[in-house]
């Protein structure tokens, strides 16, 4: 039997995947720099991120004033998390 799943739970998991891979590979660069040093061809072919910046955009409402900016950096290990979480999502519920 086949039950609907909530576009939500979608956005949440691969919300909470891509944060995961993301973790994961930013240890696994601190254990490379440790064991083969900063550029080695494993860190550059992994763990090199493509970044998109948005902002900084400022609210001010006179008594006080915010700064947002959002940056988000995404690798192999991330992209990796997120078909992990895709594949939660589709056969595991």
């Amino acid at each position: 039997m086949q039950r609907d799943k909530p576009v939500s739970h979608l956005v949440l998991i691969l919300f909470v995947s891509a944060i995961g891979g993301s973790v994961v590979g930013e240890s696994l660069r601190i254990v490379l720099h440790f064991v083969a040093g900063s550029g080695s061809i494993v860190e550059r072919a992994l763990l090199d991120y493509f970044s998109y910046d948005v902002g900084p955009h400022m609210l001010n409402l006179i008594i006080l004033s915010f700064q947002f900016a959002l940056t988000l950096n995404f690798n192999v290990i991330t992209l990796l998390g997120v078909f992990v979480g895709w594949y939660y999502f589709k056969y595991s519920y």
